[in-house]
């Protein structure tokens, strides 16, 4: 039985899936963690009081599959319909195939089965499959030993197929055919494992990737995707397979990368969202462009880091910015942590060299190795510019400042993992260095830097 506090919470919960996708919109600009999730910002994380980590953790499970749920489409038998408030879009389910329109419209997308087979025997694919449901899934039992799924979760359409027999005898490859639904054209890109999906401008809209095939034994098979005219081909060798196999492809509605991709930028290795604005971080780009939108290709300051801001207008997904230091310098880091919250970036650079201290101090003074930065970026009316370099008020050589940020409105908090003083609580004698820990490993802090002319 449930106590009246697990009911409260369920409760609370059930409230926010009436409200829709504006709530959850709203608590995710709050998200300012550099690794926040959709679905993890979506419900406070405060534990209501007599509630357990793991009731609070399944009533939270439960709020995302209903977020996700698949439902029959009133009015139209034979026709179930999923949300995905990740992807800003939503799916329709016939029993033939598939179709995604976005919220803000402008385009539709799906795919169909239409042939599948080995070599070049085909099996040809007609009519409706029956179909049937449970909470975010979908399956097609097409026959003869093969069922086409689908998953709608935080990662987008989750579009698969299971073969329970080698459907045909001879040296293969195996191969599924799909017809493309909608107006937009496919693209197979050259590593093969992934389509994009242009619209009449040529701008990638979806992203059909993440192929992988799995034997019974858990063995990955060599497969490829292909477009044949419009069509879609999925072509996997299975020589030496033991079926069943598992076909598992994920649909996006963006794949982001970085305008200067290069060898071990770490792009990604930080994110953070904000409505529809997206920032990643890339701490080893090498660039040595400074503040907004420089020349990305002076790749001379190894290291130095950057940012990229990314925008979705009408439900595409576009590069906004492009983010470097101030001061950019070689192996600063630039991009170890990134958050946002509406029109304010943040940026840490864990490893900047400068002794400034506190807000927009001398930033060329590189005596304090690796004391640490980070950096606030306002967008106004559409155009990003730095608005203040951030440092500790003790700066010290080795404390990484910056190497966590978040932010909140108004509100920024920085992060120097290994700070050195032995201070305890709020606002305590930051000259105390003598919790250094023998090295590197200091005692930490936290800083919430406050401007007089209300920069941060």
């Amino acid at each position: 039985m449930l106590s009246r506090s697990v009911l409260t919470a369920i409760t609370a919960v059930l409230g926010l899936l009436a409200s829709g996708p504006i709530l959850a919109q709203s608590a995710l600009a709050a998200a300012s963690s550099t690794t926040a999730g959709a679905d993890r910002a979506a419900v406070t994380t405060k534990l209501p009081d007599g509630l357990s980590e793991s009731d609070w953790g399944g009533i939270r499970k439960a709020y995302t599959v209903e977020r996700h749920r698949v439902a029959p489409l009133v009015g139209q038998a034979g026709v179930w319909h999923a949300r995905n408030p990740g992807q800003a879009w939503r799916t329709q389910f016939d029993g033939r195939g598939f179709r995604v329109a976005p919220d803000a419209g402008g385009w539709t997308w799906g795919l169909e089965l239409s042939r599948y087979g080995i070599g070049d025997a085909r099996h040809e694919v007609g009519g409706t499959a029956p179909v049937t449901t449970g909470a975010t899934r979908v399956s097609y039992a097409w026959g003869a030993g093969l069922t086409e799924w689908f998953v709608n979760d935080t990662r987008g359409l989750e579009h698969g197929f299971t073969l329970l027999e080698r459907p045909g005898s001879g040296p293969g490859p195996l191969t599924l055919e799909l017809a493309v639904r909608g107006g937009l054209k496919p693209v197979a890109q050259p590593s093969g494992r992934a389509v994009s999906f242009l619209d009449a401008r040529g701008t990638a809209v979806v992203t059909y990737a993440g192929l992988t095939v799995l034997d019974a034994d858990g063995r990955e098979l060599p497969a490829r995707l292909e477009v044949a005219d419009t069509a879609l081909k999925v072509v996997v060798v299975d020589q030496g397979a033991r079926y069943p196999v598992t076909i598992d492809p994920v649909a996006q509605q963006a794949y982001l990368k970085a305008s200067n991709t290069d060898a071990s930028d770490q792009f990604g290795i930080s994110v953070s969202i904000s409505g529809d604005t997206v920032v990643v971080g890339a701490n080893t780009e090498d660039s040595c462009a400074k503040v907004v939108d420089g020349d990305e290709a002076d790749d001379l300051c190894g290291n130095a880091g950057a940012a990229y801001v990314f925008l979705r207008t009408a439900g595409v997904w576009a590069q906004q910015a492009y983010l470097k230091a101030s001061n950019t310098d070689i192996d600063d880091s630039f991009g170890q942590s990134v958050a946002i919250s509406g029109d304010t970036v943040v940026v840490g650079a864990r490893v900047e060299d400068s002794c400034a201290k506190v807000v927009d101090g001398d930033e060329s003074d590189n005596l304090c190795g690796s004391a640490g930065a980070a950096y606030v970026f306002l967008r106004t009316a559409g155009v990003w510019a730095q608005q203040a370099y951030l440092k500790a008020s003790n700066t010290g050589v080795s404390d990484r400042f910056g190497y966590s940020v978040a932010v909140s409105g108004d509100t920024v908090v920085v992060g120097a993992r290994f700070e050195d003083s032995c201070a305890d609580g709020v606002n305590g004698d930051e000259d105390d260095n003598m919790c250094s820990g023998g090295g590197a490993d200091g005692a930490g802090a936290a800083y919430q830097p406050v401007d007089e002319v209300g920069i941060v």
